[in-house]
């Protein structure tokens, strides 16, 4: 969970850095610090694919594995989207990725209900989730 909790520091700086900067409107660091931040958010929704594709096909039976990896390719094809285009529309695409990433836990949640997960996965991936998720959708009201 602490590592976890670690991962969200870069949503927590950009945010705190975009915010302090309210005094030199001026300043390029924010803006690029927010962009760096939405780029790790992609970052994240792209690794859980990964993670999902993992334990599709490590644990997953032969008749549940295809729709599971088709689920695992979703967040790279999303991130990419939504973090190509969010030059354009910071706030549509930073809000539609903090859903996106504040929802994955119900795929986890079909994971953990076949048991291919560890017991304690919702306990770190809820949480983890959901603030990442909140943050995300921050970061891109904060960046306008």
């Amino acid at each position: 969970m602490i590592l976890g909790a670690a991962g969200l520091l870069p949503l927590i700086l950009a945010l705190f850095i975009r915010l302090a900067a309210g005094a030199d409107p001026d300043s390029p660091l924010p803006g690029m610090i927010g962009g760096l931040a939405l780029a790790y958010a992609a970052m994240i929704l792209s690794f859980l694919g990964g993670i999902w594709w993992g334990i599709a096909s490590a644990r997953a039976s032969a008749t549940e594995q295809p729709r599971l990896l088709v689920i695992a390719v979703v967040p790279s094809i999303l991130a990419l989207l939504l973090y190509g285009l969010s030059a354009d529309f910071p706030v549509a695409c930073s809000t539609l990725l903090g859903l996106v990433i504040a929802l994955t836990p119900l795929v986890d949640r079909g994971l953990a209900a076949k048991a291919l997960v560890p017991g304690w996965w919702m306990n770190l991936r809820l949480p983890l989730s959901l603030a990442l998720g909140a943050l995300t959708i921050g970061l891109g009201f904060a960046l306008v």
